[in-house]
């Protein structure tokens, strides 16, 4: 059970001895039967995270899940996309954080021997838009350090530490250790941090052992809002928390676990939540817009301002080679634009930055609109970045011929970009609005911007009531419609890693033929639509993700969906290994049918927001040759058929649930054949949100099929 009250001022009063819990106003009893996604998100990749790590940390359910009250995460010694370990990393930046207040959890601790680093901490909530460590860090509890090895009390030696940035800017660090009486492996403790204005304290199982003044001036990090983390990491670089240096030197055992029975705020008379459902954007909003009808706009300071980097305004950022036009144009609305001179021979790039991000979950499926103008032929493209994830750049290429390019003639021209085309990017912590950046040009240019603004979520498409096509001509496979291929998306290549085979269809007239590309020894496509789709109709046991695939390449690859956008959030990979195919697949070059349960994509794809429909990736080398057709979804389940007991009447009922104002019309056939003809049976009439039902009185002993028309 999550708690959550929210508290929307600051109580001041005189500093006491201590300060006074009121009790829990925000908690996670992990109580449930899956992790919070409203609450929780992940860190995930396997780059060390600056320590040298050894895990590839994931959002899989192998790495955390929920059980029996408690929140576990697992580490385990397994190959994964490089690494040599997996494990979790959780945290809920974007989606709570505090200000002030009693924090606690129950945690009962893996056997680190050796290697093995749990903690439970914090950062600053503006981290990722100002780097570490002026965004502050305060851990909690860490374990499994080289000195508890050397002093033989790996279960037993424990630390605090607050990491920040000193008066001269240096990385500056306080740290408390103390000896736990016990093995903290065998059982629960609570380990828990006070904050007030004046003091940190930390302590285990309520006893104090670490305690700081954070009243100077150079402590500013630590009057901000932090968010909480969890995580199990393992060994790093030389010299680094555990003194384990290699993989080899890694002698845990695996899988290791952390359980997680509750994290509890307790309130102080100082304590503010932040809850990013509460700050979400909503409307059309202003980036840099005079004219344009807006709920909410960035306000501008340059960015050198005491304390900028704990505010929410913005500033204006160039990187490189572009300075204020020495004659800019008339604006495209408004009365002013911005317009910069770029010399030739150096790049040239520029953002909106926004250091306590901005709350823009609203709108993945809207649009980032500008209006841009230029005579420089230059390769450019546009980006957005977010503390969360990490950015992410679309290309605008040279002229008018590019997805989203534009002509190179000196006039303004309006663009609008899907920002679900934007990927790993975590639209409740966007820290960069805008960004702009472009190759060298071959001479001196002026670039011109104007009318920044982002367009909210439309409604996403829902197919539901029999099969959804993604890449089919088979007309049964597309009973609930089709993705509108090069109008609701495309099917992309990664980073030009794959080129067009010869086509040799299972069905129609075309399939997807690819071979990788000369150089590259990784290969990745998917369909990936502008706006995600919501496919929970098919989140039931008939639902299938079926297709056609042939090989007869020995190179192991992996098939996936995505939801979100956030890389590896949400994100299912099934592997396809020579000699361990799964699912009856054969490499003998012949065409083959797949068929994928939904459940085995679920829990970790959110069918509610599906921003890629089908996946290919190989990372264990090149591949010669792939095929693939007939990719459908299959089962949506907004049809229900029951035969009606011959004791009552002979006859079939048919019951679906209706949206408002959509038009069904109901038909039916004796022949399932390509060409079947269709007669009505009833409709049509408009939907109004309630489970619509008809009985069709026929005899026990007739064959018929039925479908559902709706439109829109």
């Amino acid at each position: 059970m999550l708690i959550r009250t929210i508290v929307m001022c600051l109580i001041v009063s005189a500093l006491g001895s201590g300060p006074a819990s009121a009790g829990i106003v925000w908690s996670d009893e992990f109580n449930g039967s899956v992790i919070d996604s409203g609450t929780w998100t992940y860190d995930v990749g396997g780059g060390g995270w600056g320590n040298g790590q050894f895990e590839y940390d994931t959002a899989r359910h192998e790495n955390s899940y929920v059980t029996n009250g408690n929140l576990v995460i697992e580490a385990r010694r397994e190959s994964y996309s490089g690494n040599s370990f997996t494990s979790a990393r959780m945290m809920t930046q974007g989606r709570f954080a505090f200000k002030y207040g009693t924090l606690e959890a129950r945690i009962k601790m893996p056997n680190t021997a050796n290697g093995l680093w749990p903690a439970f901490w914090m950062m600053g909530n503006n981290s990722g838009a100002i780097p570490w460590p002026g965004c502050g860090e305060l851990d909690i509890v860490e374990m499994g350090s080289k000195a508890g090895i050397d002093q033989g009390l790996q279960q037993e030696k424990m630390n605090c530490a607050l990491h920040y940035s000193d008066a001269t800017g240096v990385h500056g660090m306080f740290d408390a250790w103390t000896n736990a009486p016990v093995d903290l492996s065998l059982d629960y403790h609570r380990y828990k941090m006070s904050w007030t204005p004046t003091t940190i304290t930390f302590y285990l199982d309520d006893v104090p052992y670490g305690s700081w003044d954070i009243t100077a001036a150079y402590l500013s990090e630590f009057h901000q809002p932090f968010y909480p983390i969890l995580n199990i990491a393992i060994g790093g670089y030389d010299p680094s928390y555990t003194g384990v240096y290699s993989v080899d030197a890694v002698t845990a055992t695996f899988p290791a676990r952390m359980y997680v029975d509750y994290i509890r705020l307790y309130d102080n008379p100082y304590t503010q939540l932040y809850f990013g459902t509460n700050i979400a954007e909503t409307g059309n909003f202003g980036v840099f817009t005079e004219t344009t009808p807006v709920n909410h706009s960035l306000a501008y300071l340059t960015g050198s301002e005491p304390g900028f980097e704990y505010g929410t305004n913005a500033a204006l950022y160039i990187w490189n080679n572009m300075t204020p036009a020495a004659t800019p144009p008339a604006p495209s609305e408004g009365s002013s634009c911005w317009s910069f001179d770029i010399t030739g021979g150096a790049w040239f790039g520029m953002g909106v930055l926004v250091p306590n991000f901005r709350n823009m979950k609203n709108y993945s499926d809207g649009y980032l609109h500008f209006d841009i103008k230029t005579t420089g032929t230059a390769s450019m493209k546009v980006g957005i970045k977010s503390s969360r994830a990490g950015e992410f750049w679309l290309p605008l290429g040279v002229d008018q011929t590019s997805e989203f390019g534009f002509a190179r003639d000196g006039q303004w021209h309006s663009l609008k970009i899907p920002l679900n085309r934007f990927a790993n990017t975590d639209f409740r912590t966007v820290h960069q609005m805008f960004m702009i950046a472009g190759d060298p040009p071959a001479s001196a240019l002026n670039l011109s911007i104007d009318n920044v603004w982002w367009e909210p979520s439309v409604t996403r498409p829902a197919p539901a009531g029999g099969n959804f096509g993604v890449f089919t001509e088979t007309a049964l496979h597309k009973t609930a419609g089709e993705f509108g291929l090069g109008v609701q998306g495309d099917f992309f290549i990664w980073e030009h890693t794959l080129v067009a085979g010869v086509q040799s269809p299972y069905e129609g007239s075309q399939s997807i033929s690819l071979q990788s590309a000369p150089g590259p020894t990784w290969f990745g496509a998917a369909f990936t639509p502008n706006m995600k789709f919501n496919l929970t109709a098919f989140n039931n046991p008939n639902g299938k993700l079926r297709f056609a695939m042939k090989t007869s390449s020995a190179v192991t690859f992996m098939v996936g969906m995505k939801s979100g956008n956030i890389d590896g959030v949400g994100q299912k990979w099934l592997t396809f290994q020579a000699g361990n195919d799964p699912y009856g697949f054969v490499r003998d070059g012949q065409w083959h049918p797949v068929e994928i349960p939904m459940s085995d994509m679920t829990p970790e794809v959110d069918l509610q927001e599906v921003s890629q429909l089908f996946q290919v990736l190989g990372t264990s080398g090149p591949i010669p040759g792939i095929e693939l057709d007939d990719i459908y979804f299959a089962g949506g389940s907004a049809l229900h058929t029951n035969v009606v007991s011959a004791a009552i009447l002979d006859g079939v009922g048919i019951c679906w649930p209706t949206r408002v104002g959509t038009n069904y019309t109901m038909q039916w056939t004796a022949d399932l054949a390509t060409n079947a003809a269709w007669s009505p049976l009833a409709g049509p009439f408009v939907g109004d949100g309630t489970t619509h039902c008809l009985f069709d009185p026929i005899a026990a002993s007739s064959r018929k099929f039925y479908r559902i028309l709706q439109s829109p």
